[in-house]
């Protein structure tokens, strides 16, 4: 229904159609119109728009059948006037047009609310200010996707709602098109995400659950698990530490249901470096890693006895005969982590929180000596990686 302030769409096509009934060759029926089944039912509103489109095309009809008419016409297939073709493209071609049905100023520009059809079936219907999208508004795509929520300046801003023709959905806040600040995506396949966005991409402290309830708490980087924290399997395991391109990279702890425990270092998701393994049957491993197995000088308890050996690739090459030659054998690099090897049974345990402590020094100074070693191997990334620059440059 239109509003009283409102121009009388309706009423100005019919006294349009009416001054130029002049000859019944040049008319048109707005009663057929009217009577048609496919519009008899609709709103007055739509019905004049109907009318205004049939109008234009008889009118086009007219202008052509003159044109044909017209002697002294002559058209040149290799050149045409760009003022007549563009005019063709407006008229004759409507659906190649963003069609916009709403209020205008007096300066012509879009104000208020009002609905816009594209070319390739998308249809916005919103609220326009100076020509602009700004409010609140519903943004079908062509492709299937529709948005609806706030716009400022023509971009999606503020809180909106967005829905995937493949059934995703995202709610949360946007600027400037891209998704920013705090919110929730949920897939077709009924996976989830919750957290924080930046520049479009999960970014930030975020949770994601997986259709197996596979769950990951922390922190991402343009779309990539990436920095602390805690990824819990289905079947009870979990991963606790540092992330890197959705990799366990750095620092962390992995535990085990049947309670087997690891702490130390990983790359690209396998043990790397220094660690501690644990065995529920009171054994520990001490020592280093590559590729997942233990290699290197390390360190085997069980109960309170020990001994010192080498491994490679995860297989025990020697046992040393006693701690002084096991020292000697160590490189200068090994060397930084003799304190750790040292820890007896008791403080492998309360570092690993395999049992509850009273004696809050000691259980102090374990975390505090891991943290050491913690910072020994980043060191020696460090050095490492100068040492290949060095290398290169030569």
């Amino acid at each position: 229904m239109l509003s009283d302030d409102e121009p009388n769409l309706y009423s100005s096509i019919i006294n349009t159609n009416s001054n130029n009934n002049k000859e019944k060759e040049n008319s048109i029926n707005i009663k057929e119109i009217l009577e048609d089944p496919e519009i008899k039912n609709i709103t007055l509103k739509n019905k004049a728009i109907k009318i205004q489109k049939a109008y234009r095309k008889h009118k086009i009809k007219l202008n052509l059948n003159s044109n044909q008419n017209n002697e002294n016409l002559n058209i040149d297939d290799n050149e045409s006037s760009p003022q007549n073709s563009q005019e063709n493209i407006n008229n004759d071609n409507p659906d190649n047009q963003i069609i916009y049905i709403g209020r205008r100023d007096s300066r012509g520009l879009k104000q208020g609310f009002g609905i816009e059809k594209f070319p390739d079936g998308g249809k916005f219907r919103g609220i326009f200010t100076d020509n602009k999208l700004m409010g609140w508004g519903i943004f079908e795509h062509g492709d299937g996707d529709t948005y609806q929520g706030q716009y400022i300046n023509n971009c999606t801003n503020g809180y909106g709602e967005y829905s995937h023709a493949n059934g995703a959905i995202y709610y949360g806040n946007w600027i400037d098109d891209k998704q920013f600040g705090i919110g929730y995506e949920i897939w077709n396949d009924s996976s989830k995400y919750t957290g924080e966005y930046n520049n479009g991409k999960k970014d930030g402290i975020g949770t994601y659950l997986w259709p197996d309830k596979t769950v990951y708490i922390g922190e991402w980087k343009e779309n990539n698990i990436d920095g602390y924290g805690i990824y819990k399997y289905i079947d009870g395991r979990q991963y606790l530490g540092q992330w890197k391109n959705n990799q366990m990279n750095g620092y962390g702890e992995f535990i085990w249901v049947e309670g087997k425990k690891y702490i130390g270092f990983y790359k690209n998701d396998k043990k790397e470096g220094f660690g501690i393994y644990y065995w529920p049957n009171n054994r520990f491993f001490v020592g280093f890693w590559k590729e997942g197995k233990q290699n290197g000088v390390g360190k085997f308890i069980k109960d309170d006895e020990f001994k010192y050996g080498v491994w490679k690739n995860g297989k025990r090459e020697k046992w040393f005969e006693n701690e002084e030659e096991f020292i000697n054998y160590l490189n200068p690099k090994e060397e930084k982590y003799i304190f750790a090897f040292k820890n007896n049974i008791n403080k492998l345990k309360k570092f690993m929180d395999l049992e509850e402590s009273d004696d809050e020094e000691s259980e102090y100074q374990s975390n505090k000596d891991f943290q050491t070693i913690k910072e020994f191997n980043d060191k020696n990334k460090k050095e490492q990686s100068e040492d290949e620059e060095e290398e290169d440059e030569k």
